[in-house]
Order: C-alpha cells, then sequence, then structure tokens
C-alpha cells in the first residue's frame, strides 16, 4: 500500500472516530452559565458560577445521569463532584481528559431497553482530543452516547460511562480558551501556529501550553513544520510555574545540555513567542536543566530574526482591458516591463511576494480557466499547466504557486514560477486520495508557506480542508513532495466555493451569488463569525485582517467594486475599470 492510499486511510479513520466520539462521551449540560467571549490570547478566566450538586438521596436513573451532567463542568477540581454520581470503580477508571466532545442544543435523555441502560442523544459541534486539537463536526444526526446504571446501598449510580468530556457550547466558550503553540517553517524563518484550545487558570494552562509545544505539532503539521526542541525532550517537572511575569521551565537535562547554543536560543525563542503571546501573565521565560538555568547567549538577534505573522503588502494585481495592472494607493498602473497578455485574456491573476522587487513572478489563469501562466517583466509568459479546469493560482513565499485540478481527480500542481524562462516551468504534480471525488475550487498557501487551504465540495456539502506542504528538503525553493492528511473545517448549512487567508490563523470563504451574498471568516480560534451581506458579490481580495485592520475588497456581477468598513461596504466608483483583484500570495 503506498503512503497516500495509507493518508486517505488515516483520513477515513479520523473521520469515523469523530462519529464514533460522538457516540460515547459522557455530556455535561444544564446548571447557570456565564457566558463570555473567546478571546484569541490572554489566559481564560475560570467561570466561578458552576456550582456543581453532589447526588440527592432517592434520585432516579434520569435524575443521576442530568446531575453527572450538570457536574461536569468541574475542570477546577478534576471532576470531584461529577465522580460522586459514579459508582467507586467507574471513578477510578474514568479518564475525563482523554477528549472533550462539545454540543449543541439540548441533549436527550431516553431509557435504552432495560431500567439499567439509557442512551442521550445530542448534536455534536466540535471534539477537542486529550492534546488540545479542535476538530468540527459535520451537521447531521445526532450522536448517541450509552450510558449503564446500578444501584449502590439502594442509590442508582453511573457504573458504565466511556472516557472522556461532553460540554454545552456555552459552557465550552466559558471555560475554554484558545492558544497558539509556534513552530517554525522548515527554513525557520517564519513561525508558525498551532491552535490549541486548553481550561484552566494561568498555571495550568502554562504547564499544558509548554508540555504539548515540547510533544511536536498537530498532525496536519507533522513534518511541514518545524520545531527547535530535539526528540526525546520532556518537561522535567509537570509545572511551569509564573513568577514576577518569568515562567520558568524544567527540561529533561541530557537533550537540553547537549542541544548546540543556536538550538537553545531557538527553544528559548519557541517559548517566548508561545507563552508571551498566549498569556498576558508572562513577559520572559527562563529554560532550566536539573533546575539550573541553561546559557542561551545573546537571544534578541535569533528571536528578531523570525517573522510572526507575515503581513501582506498594500498593493494588489488585477485585470483591466485584459492587462494585467496594479492597483496601489488608489491608481491604477500598468506593470512596468509586462509584455502584453490581452490574447490569453488573462483571469484572477496572483503576484508573488517578490514581485515587489523589479523582476518578480506573477501568475493568471487563460479565459477558460484551463491553463495556468507564470510571467515577470522583461519575459514572455511560461505555461506552468494545462488542459484541465484550475483553481486560482496563489503563491508561497518561495516563488512556488500552486493551483488544483478542478475535475474531483485530486491531483494539485506547484510551479516554481522563479525559473520563468518564456517557455515552461518545473511543476510537480501531487494526486491526494483525500481529494478524489471531490470538486475542488479553492487551494490558498498561507503566508508562511507551511499551510494549504482548500476549499472543495462532494454531495452538495462544502468544506474547508487545512493541510500541511511537505518538502524535499529544508532550503528555501524546495519543491513540494506531498502534501500532509489534513484537519477539517465545516460551516453549518453554508455553501461555499472560495477561500482566502485574513492572517495566520483567520480564514474569509464565501460563494457567488447573484442577490445578497453573505461572505464568512473562520478562524482556527473562534467560532465563524459572518461578514455584512454584499448583492451580486463574486470574488473578494482579502489582505491583513486584524482586529483593527480589515482590507478586504469585493467585486460584484455589475463589475464594481467594494471595501469593506465599519459600517458595512462602500463603494469605490474610482475602480469600476479593474476587476479580479488579488493581494500578494
Amino acid at each position: 500500500m503506498n503512503r497516500r492510499n495509507r493518508g486517505s486511510l488515516v483520513l477515513m479513520s479520523m473521520l469515523l472516530c469523530l462519529a464514533a466520539i460522538a457516540g460515547c462521551a459522557s455530556i455535561p449540560t444544564g446548571g447557570p452559565v456565564s457566558k463570555s467571549e473567546v478571546s484569541t490570547t490572554g489566559e481564560v478566566q475560570q467561570n466561578t458560577n458552576f456550582k456543581p450538586v453532589p447526588p440527592s438521596a432517592g434520585a432516579d436513573q434520569t435524575a443521576i445521569i442530568n446531575g453527572f451532567i450538570n457536574a461536569a463542568t468541574g475542570f477546577s477540581d478534576n471532576f470531584q463532584v461529577a465522580r460522586k454520581y459514579l459508582t467507586a470503580a467507574a471513578a477510578n477508571a474514568w479518564k475525563n481528559d482523554q477528549r472533550t466532545v462539545v454540543y449543541r442544543g439540548q441533549p436527550n435523555i431516553s431509557r435504552n431497553g432495560t431500567e439499567n441502560d439509557y442512551k442521550v442523544e445530542l448534536d455534536v459541534d466540535s471534539v477537542l482530543d486529550a492534546d488540545g486539537i479542535r476538530t468540527p463536526a459535520e451537521s447531521g444526526p445526532s450522536g448517541t452516547i450509552q450510558f449503564g446504571l446500578m444501584k449502590v446501598d439502594g442509590e442508582w449510580r453511573i457504573n458504565s460511562l466511556p472516557d472522556g468530556v461532553i460540554l454545552a457550547k456555552a459552557y465550552f466558550q466559558t471555560i475554554f480558551n484558545a492558544y497558539s503553540l509556534y513552530f517554525y517553517d522548515p527554513t525557520f524563518t517564519y513561525t508558525v501556529p498551532d491552535v490549541r484550545w486548553f481550561p484552566g487558570g494561568s498555571n495550568s494552562v502554562a504547564t499544558m501550553i509548554v508540555r504539548n509545544l515540547v510533544n511536536g505539532p498537530a498532525p496536519y503539521l507533522k513534518g511541514a513544520v518545524a520545531s527547535a526542541f530535539p526528540d526525546g525532550i520532556r518537561l522535567a517537572r509537570d509545572t511551569v510555574p509564573i513568577s514576577s511575569s518569568t515562567a520558568t521551565v524544567d527540561l529533561s537535562a541530557g537533550p537540553l545540555q547537549a542541544a548546540s547554543l543556536q538550538a537553545r536560543q531557538q527553544m528559548q525563542a519557541q517559548l517566548s513567542e508561545t507563552l508571551s503571546r498566549g498569556l498576558n501573565t508572562v513577559t520572559n521565560v527562563v529554560m532550566r536543566a536539573d533546575q539550573v538555568p541553561v546559557d542561551v547567549g545573546d537571544t534578541g538577534q535569533s528571536q528578531a530574526s523570525q517573522i510572526h505573522a507575515p503581513q501582506t503588502p498594500s498593493r494588489q494585481i488585477g485585470v483591466s482591458q485584459n492587462e494585467l495592472v496594479y492597483l496601489e494607493n488608489g491608481a491604477i498602473s500598468a506593470i512596468p516591463g509586462m509584455p502584453s497578455v490581452a490574447r490569453l485574456q488573462p483571469a484572477v491573476p496572483a503576484q508573488s511576494y517578490s514581485s515587489f522587487a523589479k523582476d518578480g513572478p506573477v501568475a493568471f489563469l487563460n479565459g477558460d480557466r484551463t491553463s495556468l501562466y507564470t510571467i515577470a517583466p522583461g519575459k514572455a509568459e511560461s505555461v506552468a499547466m494545462t488542459g484541465v479546469p484550475l483553481t486560482p493560482p496563489s503563491f508561497s513565499p518561495s516563488n512556488w504557486v500552486w493551483s488544483a485540478a478542478a475535475d474531483g481527480s485530486g491531483r494539485v500542481f506547484a510551479s516554481n514560477a522563479a525559473q520563468n524562462n518564456g517557455a515552461t516551468v518545473q511543476t510537480v504534480t501531487l494526486t491526494m486520495e483525500w481529494l478524489k471525488g471531490r470538486t475542488v475550487s479553492s487551494l490558498r498557501v498561507s503566508r508562511d508557506g507551511t499551510r494549504i487551504m482548500v476549499v472543495s465540495s462532494a454531495a452538495g456539502q462544502s468544506q474547508v480542508h487545512l493541510t500541511g506542504i511537505l518538502r524535499q528538503d529544508n532550503s528555501l525553493a524546495s519543491p513540494p513532495r506531498d502534501l500532509t492528511v489534513p484537519i477539517g473545517m465545516f460551516l453549518d448549512t453554508v455553501t461555499f466555493t472560495l477561500g482566502y487567508w485574513g492572517d495566520e490563523t483567520k480564514m474569509i470563504v464565501m460563494a457567488p451569488g447573484t442577490g445578497d451574498v453573505v461572505a464568512t471568516k473562520l478562524s482556527l480560534s473562534a467560532d465563524p463569525k459572518p461578514l455584512p451581506a454584499l448583492t451580486g458579490m463574486q470574488r473578494l481580495s482579502v489582505g491583513n485582517v486584524t482586529s483593527d485592520v480589515s482590507d478586504i475588497y469585493a467585486q460584484t456581477s455589475s463589475g464594481s467594486v467594494f471595501v469593506q468598513s465599519n459600517t458595512g461596504w462602500q463603494e469605490r466608483p474610482d475602480l469600476k475599470g479593474i476587476s479580479d483583484l488579488a493581494f500578494a500570495g
């Protein structure tokens, strides 16, 4: 069996596991809830209104299950009250930290044949594994969870339940918070976020963050990102204390002392980036081996060399009068030295990050979107791929331009646009088993060059996948050799065909339409959020999307261009003659 077939089986197993989890976990629900906004940084504030109640005398089976459900918010005390609803054997065997299943709506509790067997049905929103990796679930039929009960000294208690905890979504939003663990791209140029979800106060969260950071990235990032921490290194003490804004990290002495000074500096930078951005109580990190601080030299240069959350420049590329043009500072201009491509009817162009240099390449599809060309000022166009419907091109920082076949074949293409010579360019074809049978409509490379967002559909269901890029070596210009088994992102009752990166964790998806079109902001660290509706929206150009800035341009079916503002969408009549706008990437 080849590796890609194995990858397909792994993905299938992940999806089956997600369905199985919905049918075999304990469910907390009900009780008082203090709603709070989910933040991407800063420590979570533990909800003081959770007051689990122990079982009352004479409670029947339904009341015991309800009581257990209501008491299963007890992350702060290791579920001591919840365990009182279990038999002694079940309480000792139950592993609450194996997963957390988040559900929507109200669970339905009913007898499952006998007075000792009950089932709980629910609508699963998402699943967190033991490492805090959250996988959104597809909307659909409810999951079923089985409980077994028995009498102990005349009182009903739960004696059979699977490992894990299930929370109502309102509880989850209050108890859990998203944190980015930072790894590196293979060249150690960019930091790459790996978003995890953890409960608890600052010290316990710091421990969970560091433990998982040292253990390595999420499965969909393995091989696509690098870590400064060598295999085998672990936390020497299962705690990361914070005092006077300094987090002390005790690591296994052997691997830490054997590491080079540069490696220790990179470890220090990785810890600092992760903890200081995730916890507002941390501004400094001390690494220790055998409780003795290790020498990391001057970390200033090492930390300054990494690029965090790379921003895209403000200039956009577009098409005007059948030629490629730039839009910069509100003015449309021809691209200096660019040959005419009007005969090819250019569409959906992309500009490389190096196009801001004099001879940087750009790319575009032809009019019927079956051929992809790369071109640079002073050079003729090169054919990168042809003969199949293609998704709009997307550049990585290393000048590889990506596209996918929109024919259900699972083929993904990457061409080295830096080798443009007016003929053909080096093109790598990857066939992904997990994309076979799906119609790919959008493929976009992240700005750190390590991840790809794929928008596809099958049987009327749209879906976003995130996958990592595996290279042949660790050089900046290395050709890709494969994509990782992806992680899925889902939206309820929303059809979408186009996707765009907004920053390191934010994406925007949409589907063109003639009526009111609503684009949706996705995030690895928050719930989906709709943007204001715009009539006839056809495509977007997305720059930097942060809490303070939102560079989003929209093109409508009438040819008008709108810019998102705090009050909605503002038309730009001066941009009426330009179409298919795109920021770099």
